[in-house]
């Protein structure tokens, strides 16, 4: 056992463990011990055992990292795993153990890192299972593929966690976004799915549903000539079947484009009356605008100022609430059969 400190004011390392070739019993026997052997007036305040899964150590260092800069936010058990199935069999596997301070009480979590291979990572729920803290949620966040059909890991789970933006579907035909999207909904009617890119699309919703909420605009909505959409692949299907599923829109009339960042824009006319709502980030700021501008005058105009950190403001959501999104699935739904983009 190795104790490590670092500097105050952020988290920082109580102790660690490591050990190669162990088994998960000796992992939970490690952080028990680690636990217990840190004379700490730490408390153990743990909402939600995560477990990550990746087959590369880039992305399970880019995860572990925003789990982290959430701090004492959302403490729990996070288990990091490095699945290679064509390694030769075993588990190597490294605890540590973590402290913060949250409004003023100093609280404490265990990150567990763990290299599975052969058999060990063609069964990661026997490998997860031991190690959940009981009694606490089990979330399983697949952030570089979804997980194949039948995977039991995911069957364990209370919530999945994806990424539409980065995640390819394993078994169900890779760099295809429509088999992607196919097998969200398929694995959306098993259990909640909770999806970080839809999580970071919450400021060009809100905004928007606040432009649409003005008297001088609602009544345009029910008369929608077109909308167009600009984003990434995942994303920007995301937002097409919002609109598609909330506005009751044609999809003919909902064009999508290509786009480092998002941007919706809808065009409605009544009676010769005109309105354009349009929500924007540029690619010089972390800032959303939105303006609603009726027969060429601007009723409204918003901002929003997006977090540093995107992936770690988007997990902290996303742990905040792991049930059903029903409009979530729904627009998942929408997004469905699209056809060619532009």
């Amino acid at each position: 056992m190795t104790t490590v400190h670092a500097s105050d004011g952020q988290p920082r390392v109580l102790c660690r463990w490591s050990g190669r070739g162990v088994s998960v019993e000796q992992v939970e026997v490690a952080a028990s011990k680690l636990r217990s052997g840190e004379e700490t007036a730490a408390t153990r305040t743990s909402v939600v055992n995560l477990a990550v899964v990746a087959d590369d150590l880039a992305t399970l260092d880019r995860t572990g990292s925003a789990m982290r800069r959430l701090g004492a936010r959302h403490p729990g058990r996070t288990v990091l795993i490095l699945a290679r199935p064509e390694a030769p069999a075993g588990i190597d596997a490294e605890v540590t153990l973590h402290e913060a301070v949250a409004e003023g009480h100093t609280v404490w979590w265990e990150e567990v890192r763990i290299a599975a291979g052969g058999s060990c990572a063609r069964h990661l729920d026997s490998v997860v299972a031991p190690l959940a803290v009981r009694h606490l949620p089990l979330a399983v966040w697949f952030p570089g593929a979804l997980p194949p059909p039948g995977d039991k890991l995911a069957a364990l789970a209370d919530a999945v966690l994806v990424d539409v933006r980065f995640a390819e579907p394993l078994g169900w035909g890779r760099g295809d976004l429509e088999a992607e999207l196919a097998a969200l909904v398929e694995l959306a009617r098993r259990c909640p799915v909770v999806d970080l890119s839809w999580k970071r699309l919450t400021p060009w919703r809100e905004l928007l549903a606040v432009l649409a909420g003005m008297p001088s605009v609602a009544p345009f909505l029910a008369e929608v000539r077109s909308a167009h959409v600009s984003a990434q692949p995942g994303p920007r299907r995301l937002l097409a079947g919002w609109l598609v599923s909330r506005l009751g829109l044609r999809r003919d009339r909902v064009s999508l484009e290509d786009a480092l960042h998002a941007s919706v824009s809808i065009h409605a006319e009544v009676d010769g009356r005109r309105a354009t709502l349009s929500v924007e980030r540029t690619s010089d700021e972390r800032v959303v605008r939105a303006v609603a501008v009726v027969d060429g005058h601007e009723e409204l105009s918003l901002s929003e100022t997006l977090p540093e950190h995107g992936l770690t403001w988007s997990l902290a959501r996303a742990l905040s609430d792991l049930g059903p999104d029903p409009i979530y699935e729904h627009s998942l739904s929408a997004a469905l059969g699209w056809g060619d983009e532009r």
